[in-house]
Parts: C-alpha cells; structure tokens; sequence
C-alpha cells in the first residue's frame, strides 16, 4: 500500500471518529438518571455508523475529559447524561437569529411547560450570550428591549410537568413503546394504574397533551401530562389503531379541539373598531365584510371549533351571530344565561 493510500485512510478514520463522537455528544440528554452505552450504540448504528457498545464506552471515557459529562454509577447499567447546565456549545449565532430567539422565548414561556422550556435554555442563553457580545450595544443588543410579545387574551400559567415524565412520555413516542402510567383524572379521585400506548404529543395554549389508547381499548384518549404521577417505559411494541391519523383524530374531536366541519359565519357587527381590526386581521382566508344600511356583516368560512366560541362571546353585545342557527342559538343560550346569574346577584 502506498505512503499516500495509507495517510488517506488514517485521514478518513480520523474523520470518521470525529463524527462518531460529535453525534455521541449530540444523542446525551441532558438529566439523569442518562442514556445507557447500549441505547446510544443503537441510536448510532440506526444513524449509519459501524459501531459496537465498547467502542461506545470507549467514545464515552474519552469525552469525558474534554467535555462536563456524567456517568450515573449508581445502578446497572450505567446512564451517561451532561453536567446541569451544560451541553454542546452550539455553533455561533448570527445577530438576526439571536434577537428572533429572545422575542421567541417571550412568546414560549408563558405557553410551554417549565420542562420543555429547560430543554431549550441552553440556546435561549447563547442568543443572550450574542447579543450581549456585540461590541454596538446600545444598538443591535438593546433591540429585546425595545420589543415585546403582549398575548391577545388571558394567559394562564402552564401546569407543573414532571421532567422524568416528560422525558420518558417522549421517549416512548419516539421509540414506539408501551407506557405504564399512574393517572390522577380530572374527574376520578383515586390514581388509576393504566398501560398506555402513545400515538402524539398536543400542545393546546398552555396544557400538553398525550394522545394515547388505554388497554384494552382501541379508541385513543387524551391525557394532560400533569396529570400523569409517574411513567415507567417498557420494552413492549405500542400498537395504533388501523389507519391512524393525529391530525384527523384532531380534527374530528369536537368535544376537545375541533370539529374538523366547515361552517360559514355570518356575524353583524356593532363597533366600527371591531370591523377595522377584522379588516386589518381577517379570522379566514376566505372573509368578506358587507356594508348595508344597519352597518356591517361579516362572512366568513370556518372551522367550527371552540376558539370561534370562544372569540364570539368575548365580544358579547358588540356581535350577533345570524348563522349558522345552531350557533346563534347557542350563542343566545349562553349570553342569556350569563344575563341571568348577573341579573339575580
């Protein structure tokens, strides 16, 4: 073999074991109790590289010395995870990305569950770490001070999810396995023990949800992660309905998110300001807002969903709904209710 042929592939397994390690670090989570030399063998091996577990272990011992990595000794097998608050120093981010990062972080925090939001904290730093670095400060860096994210409505305070439920929900949907949990419903007092197989992860304002079917029942469910005690994985295969479909279960749960039906909404409106803020940000695509001699009406093709009732009685005496009918009557029903209970106090 030539003198050239030989330094290329030193080159090459140089190279490749670079990578390897790279993608190690990248696989380590960021809490204990880690990930196992075992599992992050196959996680490589599923991402293309010809690895076994002692080279793994190798990897693993010799990042060690370069990098704030723990491996919990504690019980077999052994987990490897990132020291708090640490993680890969993430290539550098130019200015725009920075400040998008910060106004996104505003948006997010009083939506996303402190737990998630952990995850991401490590780049939210580093966004502050480059705009705090620019040597124009009171330009460029000051900007999150001169922008500011203001909700619509009323924002509640998202529930408390524990992280190793958190963390274990998602892995269990990622690899495709059966969960047992402990669940406090909203409506039972005792802890139901429950052998869940999950089908999707929903985010609704400031609530997450599993979608997920119980067994021995077909038929997906949701479940607010909060409400979940305690998470256990298992090596057990999840099983889905045949044909399934997050989006569609989404669409036709009407009770919980949408009815998944197009309707179209006639409204009168009563406030020249609210037909100036639907002019200047319609609710649908297809809207149009008629002027006649008693003001205006607007029309417009939606989704029939608990945000268009929601949105409806906020503006109470300023609207009234014309259709579709079951809509007013039940628009009706509800402010005359509300008028009711105000009337007898």
């Amino acid at each position: 073999m030539s003198k050239q042929k030989g330094v290329c592939m030193t080159t090459n397994s140089a190279r490749m074991t670079i990578t390897r390690q790279w993608e190690l670090l990248k696989l380590l989570p960021n809490r204990s109790p880690g990930v196992t030399s075992r599992d992050l063998e196959r996680a490589l091996v599923s991402e293309g590289f010809e690895v076994s577990k002692r080279t793994v272990e190798r990897d693993l011992s010799e990042l060690r010395r370069l990098f704030p990595i723990i491996c919990n000794a504690k019980g077999k097998p052994y987990g490897w995870y990132w020291a708090k608050d640490a993680s890969i120093d993430m290539p550098g981010l130019s200015v725009a990305e920075a400040l998008s990062l910060s106004l996104i972080e505003q948006i997010m925090k009083p939506l996303i569950p402190k737990s998630v939001m952990d995850s991401v904290q490590p780049r939210f730093r580093q966004a502050k770490k480059t705009l705090n670095g620019l040597k124009s400060p009171q330009k460029l860096s000051c900007w999150t001070e001169k922008v500011a994210h203001v909700p619509v409505n009323l924002v509640q305070q998202p529930p408390a999810i524990k992280p190793q439920v958190l963390e274990t929900v998602q892995n269990a949907l990622l690899h495709e396995n059966v969960l047992e949990v402990k669940y406090q419903s909203l409506r039972k007092q005792e802890i139901s023990d429950l052998r869940l197989h999950p089908l999707g992860l929903v985010q609704r304002a400031a609530v997450t949800y599993l979608v997920a079917s119980s067994e021995p029942y077909d038929q997906p469910r949701l479940f607010a992660l909060q409400r979940i005690e305690k998470a256990k994985p298992t090596d057990i295969k999840a099983t889905s309905p045949d044909g399934f479909s997050l989006q569609n279960y989404l669409d036709a749960s009407a009770s919980q998110f949408d009815s998944g039906k197009d309707i179209v909404l006639k409204v009168r409106l009563f406030s020249d300001e609210v037909v100036r803020s639907l002019t200047e940000s319609p609710i649908s695509d297809e809207q149009e807002i008629r002027e006649d001699e008693d003001g205006a009406v607007l029309i417009a093709n939606v989704k029939d969903s608990w945000q268009i009732r929601w949105w409806l009685l906020s503006y109470a005496e300023l609207v009234e709904v014309l259709a579709p009918k079951e809509l007013r009557a039940e628009a009706a029903r509800r402010l005359a209710l509300a008028a009711e209970r105000y009337a007898n106090s």
